[in-house]
């Protein structure tokens, strides 16, 4: 077997779905929280993150492969699972393009900020830490629980990993390749990127003349590829928001073809964030965006269980995977492995994250999402901004 397979693509979809189907049987939790996911176009959003997240998590497991067989961070013959990486990249932004420039249609531009980041803080922040201290915690143990560098240097690094991706995170006390154990933090700046322009864009939705604003992010696009699937998207919610093509124009069956062929050319394009790329994910987005369920695949219950828990996933895969191959390669070189029981050392890999990803969300992320009200506020705060509030009235101010 081929390190560029496609069987083990295959093989490890199906066993994330049979493990996230074992979490719903045992977890009283979890489906109830799948039974509250919410109907229409979203359902298919929610079933798609989880199959995004899987295509990182192989773009990553093949990196693996090729670091511990000769020090290269790269995938080598196996363009395609670069390809999984670099779609599901893609997607994950256009679908933060098409929920939040959607919020804007709705609302006519009347966002309300302090809201929208306070629910970005909650839904971003405390994972991201959480993923950081579990790189910090394999550095500790690769280290030997000894300090590898100048205490000031590793402040400074810690500083760059804390980051959220604005800054190049790479050594870390002592451990040069200390960001192959989790490469996936450069995407949250762009995130970050998207929502603090959000505002600003949102004040433009009023006006005709809004398409300059359009055309010069366009250009800026052309400029950081990447950016064009957060433009995507947003073109994606203008057509449902409008209702141009119809409520249900890419929701019957026949319709997966072409959803599929669109995913297909995208997998095969000569680069993962170029023009060709975006245009065939937008007709793939198009069709689920309006319903399409891929055969029924996106509203089955563990597909939805694994995109509930795909933003943990996303952020803990890496590490994962970074840890369960080293302890393997600490054991039997990974040259001497060979490619099919590699495969199976992913696999392993990929059910632990799952599992892994299923208690972060638990006890991580959701007792932030299930906050109302926003983040706690101290009471003399509450008070002094109360007070503010009524001097500003009587003032006229």
């Amino acid at each position: 077997m081929s390190i560029a397979s496609f069987l083990p693509f295959v093989a490890i979809n199906l066993l994330c779905l049979g493990v996230a189907l074992a979490i719903l049987l045992a977890s009283r939790f979890y489906r109830g929280q799948v039974l509250k996911a919410e109907r229409g176009r979203t359902e298919m959003l929610d079933g798609l993150r989880g199959f995004l997240a899987l295509g990182v998590f192989f773009n990553h497991a093949v990196n693996n492969y090729y670091y511990h067989l000769d020090g290269t961070w790269t995938v080598g013959a196996a363009r395609f699972y670069a390809m999984t990486g670099r779609v599901g990249v893609s997607l994950f932004f256009m679908i933060t393009g098409f929920l939040f420039w959607g919020r804007v249609l709705r609302s006519r531009g009347s966002l309300d900020v302090v809201a929208l980041y306070l629910s970005r803080i909650r839904r971003i922040v405390p994972m991201y830490v959480a993923s950081v201290l579990m790189v910090l915690a394999v550095v500790a143990v690769l280290s030997g629980f000894s300090l590898g560098t100048a205490p000031f240097s590793l402040v400074k690094e810690l500083r760059a990993w804390f980051s959220f991706g604005f800054m190049h995170y790479g050594a870390l006390n002592g451990f040069t390749d200390g960001h192959f154990i989790n490469p996936v933090y450069w995407t949250l700046a762009f995130e970050w990127l998207f929502y603090l322009s959000l505002p600003f864009l949102a004040l433009f939705v009023k006006f005709p003349w809004s398409v300059v604003l359009l055309v010069l992010a366009l250009v800026f696009g052309l400029r950081v590829p990447v950016t064009l699937n957060f433009i995507a998207g947003a073109v994606a919610a203008l057509l449902v928001h409008k209702r141009w093509l119809g409520d249900r124009l890419c929701w019957a069956p026949f319709w997966t073809p072409v959803a599929l062929a669109g995913l297909a050319v995208a997998l095969l394009a000569p680069s993962g964030y170029g023009r060709v790329s975006v245009v065939a994910l937008f007709v793939f987005f198009l069709c689920i965006v309006h319903g399409n369920s891929l055969f029924g695949l996106l509203r089955t219950a563990p597909a939805k269980l694994l995109g509930l828990i795909s933003y943990s996933f996303y952020l803990v895969h890496a590490i994962v995977v970074f840890v369960v191959v080293h302890v393997v390669a600490s054991l039997t070189p990974i040259a001497l492995l060979g490619v099919p029981r590699y495969w199976l050392v992913a696999s392993v890999a990929a059910a632990i994250a799952v599992v892994l990803s299923s208690l972060t969300y638990r006890y991580v992320e959701y007792p932030f999402l299930s906050m109302t009200g926003g983040l706690p506020v101290p009471k003399s705060l509450s008070i002094s901004w109360r007070a503010l509030r009524l001097n500003g009235r009587r003032t006229g101010t």
